[in-house]
């Protein structure tokens, strides 16, 4: 089977294995060793990677800030492209997402936010 990389994988809803949404592919990283085909290594999910695209500088501000108000991150999630799988038309995870970093924004809107609206 043909994958073409930005067209099936880049920008593709994300499920996790409990069918909940995991957000989207924000980057894909290509492994290159001299002398062998090049290769997907990971896909990258979340706002770090996502507004690099959009601007180096804004998505380095946001991995700063990342790194000191979120979960100590810094850094892209990465997720081994082995993990997930083709299932058109998005891609399907092999583990579930709220075990994952990729949920740590919801996680804190929902115990720091939500948690505090009266009736919620």
């Amino acid at each position: 089977m043909r994958v073409l990389l930005v067209r099936d994988v880049l920008d593709n809803q994300l499920l996790d294995a409990t069918n909940q949404n995991a957000g989207k592919v924000d980057g894909i990283v290509l492994e290159t060793r001299p002398g062998e085909p090049t290769r997907v290594h990971y896909v990258e999910v979340g706002p770090i990677t996502l507004l690099r695209r959009l601007n180096r500088r804004l998505g380095d501000w946001y991995a700063r800030f990342d790194a000191r108000f979120g979960e100590g991150r810094g850094a892209p999630i990465r997720i081994p492209i082995s993990r997930v799988s083709l299932d058109s038309p998005s891609l399907r995870l092999d583990l579930a997402a709220d075990k994952l970093p990729i949920m740590a924004l919801e996680r804190w809107l929902r115990e720091h936010i939500v948690a505090k609206i009266p009736w919620s």
